[in-house]
């Protein structure tokens, strides 16, 4: 018997998710990782997905996955890129991203309740009705809580506000074995869950801390002759912030490249291509007080306002270059401040070895550290760009013997555990989930020990050893590698616009849309999202089996633009549906019946009528 039909004997009405279409939207995230090595490596496909309502019905999957001792995947968004809620060895999926509910808001005290798949943009519309917002946020807006808080927790604010986890008031988790505990910062046991991805339970609510709305936004930002100059002033910057009461909310370096994409996207010339320092305030005293500081030490070259504000108005969006590609491969790292510029300019002279345009976002995090991405751009459907992945882990590489720690670990960054953990701490760790998880059913295969087919040989890979000796080698010989392949392969021209099946490719798969989409909020079926349809329409491209029901998926559609108004690479998603729409119509026919029962359901949903409330 199928462990899908076991489970449904004592499932009662928990949602169950088991076709094969439908559990293809589990088996990714975000990363453009080759299908031919994740299917070779691992078990992606899961045996079958829960969308729980109540943690009653966590609790009932936690328990059959105990007694048959199969893994469990947590799963919110699923924007974060390393691998984290793949399945290495199929198992059951719990995908939180429907549990979003805003339990309470207490203005007294500023603070908010939320379930785990609590979108942070859900949060700040509900907060600033009570002239509160939020004090950190992701730079995917659109991920959820619990998902921030177990993946990275560093973002917009973090400057000013530090970790996710100072916002925390307490959390509600439920450990493997059913127990609930409600945890606070003080807590022993609140460690564990704080960018661990989801190897010691489950997060179910989160009770944050709230700010005042700001009295408003003042963005500067500045152009230097280069990145060295631009990291010297962050660096001047930080040293007398305290001493002059001078408090940015962000500090955020992009470089020439980043900067020169944007105008290519825009079609004009808006920023000069130059290293950049952006910087955000939120009264108009601190704003007073840096033009002080700025005029007191030395002239600068300065954006026009406007510029500056388009910049930060376009923080939430990271991912918009990757429409130039049509895919964007990134290593992002977390890097002593003092060492960035030396790292960048390593990068780009490798990145000029593999024919490819290294580019730099960077977010300083405290007064110490930066995070640091160096993202470029090709193309998956080229033989290159085989050449071109392993090029992020040499960057991650270059980036780790420089003092740096990766952002996060997931399955592709386990080789660097060693650098994101002391030994001390990782055998911490691993006691912990010997004792709370004795049967390793939450999320394993991943960063402690990536395990794959093939009696494990593939994972071994995954060994720091291992992985640092190939690294070693591959750096070395990157300027002999990296000529050959563009010799011989050619480089990647950006693409100026996008078709039918470039569109399919240059999606960022963030799950942006389906924070948003009406469709997703009465059927929680992520194939009528933005990023459901996209994936359907690769399938129709390549040729690969569609059934009529998948098809039908296309129609289940307010067509209310909200997927296009937040695209994170700025998709003409309204011409795309209505090509697909006429591609699914001539092959299948047109659902009538079931788009009228669509729309019917859409009317009769509380939840919709309460996501427009919300949204007004």
């Amino acid at each position: 018997m199928k462990l899908v039909e076991e489970f449904r004997k004592i499932a009662g009405d928990i949602k169950i998710i088991d076709k094969a279409e439908e559990k293809e939207m589990y088996s990714h995230d975000i990363g453009d990782i080759p299908v031919i090595m994740t299917k070779t490596f691992f078990e992606i496909q899961p045996d079958f997905v829960v969308q729980p309502k109540n943690t009653d019905e966590i609790k009932k999957t936690l328990a059959f996955a105990n007694d048959k001792k199969v893994p469990v995947i947590p799963r919110g968004a699923a924007s974060f890129g390393f691998g984290g809620v793949i399945p290495t060895k199929a198992g059951i999926v719990i995908d939180l991203s429907p549990f979003r509910k805003i339990i309470y808001l207490n203005k007294a005290q500023k603070t908010i309740t939320v379930e785990a798949g609590a979108r942070w943009s859900d949060i700040d519309i509900v907060a600033k009705k009570e002239g509160l917002c939020l004090m950190t946020y992701p730079s995917s807006k659109f991920s959820t809580v619990a998902g921030w808080i177990a993946t990275g927790g560093y973002g917009i604010n973090s400057f000013r506000y530090g970790h996710i986890s100072q916002q925390i008031v307490s959390m509600t988790v439920i450990m493997p074995s059913g127990e609930t505990k409600k945890i606070t910062p003080t807590d022993y046991d609140f460690k564990y869950f704080e960018s661990t991805e989801g190897e010691f339970g489950i997060i179910v609510e989160i009770d944050l801390i709230l700010r005042d709305v700001p009295q408003g936004s003042y963005p500067h930002l500045f152009y230097f002759t280069n990145d060295k100059a631009a990291f010297s002033f962050i660096e001047n910057f930080i040293k007398i912030k305290d001493v002059q009461n001078i408090n940015a909310n962000t500090i955020r370096f992009l470089d020439a490249n980043h900067l020169s994409d944007v105008n290519y996207l825009m079609h004009s010339e808006v920023f000069k291509k130059s290293a950049g320092v952006l910087l955000e305030f939120g009264s108009i005293e601190e704003d007073q007080k840096f033009m002080k500081y700025i005029e007191q030490n030395g002239s600068m070259e300065e954006a026009p306002r406007y510029v500056a504000s388009y910049l930060w108005n376009e923080r939430l969006f990271a991912m918009k270059t990757k429409r130039l590609g049509p895919t964007l491969l990134p290593s992002e790292s977390i890097i002593p401040i003092g060492t960035v510029a030396a790292f960048i300019e390593k990068a780009k002279k490798m990145g000029n070895a593999f024919g490819v345009e290294i580019c730099v976002d960077s977010t300083i995090i405290d007064d110490k550290s930066a995070l640091v991405m160096t993202p470029f751009l090709c193309d998956s459907r080229k033989l290159k760009y085989y050449i071109n992945l392993p090029l992020v882990q040499m960057l991650n590489k270059t980036a780790m013997s420089m003092g740096a720690k990766p952002y996060a670990l997931g399955i592709w960054n386990a080789a660097f555990i060693n650098n994101f953990y002391t030994e001390d701490r990782k055998q911490e760790l691993l006691a912990y989930k010997a004792k709370v998880d004795p049967n390793n059913i939450m999320n394993p295969g991943k960063f402690f020990s990536v395990q794959s087919k093939f009696m494990n040989i593939p994972a071994l890979v995954f060994r720091p050893a291992i992985f640092g000796l190939a690294m070693k080698l591959m750096i070395l010989l990157s300027p002999v590698i990296g000529k050959v392949a563009t010799l011989l392969l050619g480089k990647d021209e950006k693409i100026d616009s996008l078709d039918f099946e470039l569109t399919t490719h240059a999606c960022a798969k963030c799950g942006n849309c389906i924070a948003v989409c009406p469709a997703y909020l009465v059927t929680n079926n992520e194939e009528v999202t933005a990023k459901g349809k996209i994936a359907l329409a690769k399938k129709l491209i390549e040729g690969r089996p569609v059934t009529k029901e998948e098809a039908e998926n296309v129609f289940m559609c307010m067509h209310c633009k909200a997927c296009e108004e937040i695209c994170q690479t700025n998709l003409e998603l309204m011409m795309l549906w209505d090509a697909l729409e006429k591609r699914v119509e001539s092959k299948f026919g047109r659902p009538e019946d079931k788009i009228s029962a669509f729309l019917k359901k859409v009317d009769d949903s509380k939840e919709y009528w309460e996501m427009v409330d919300r949204n007004n």
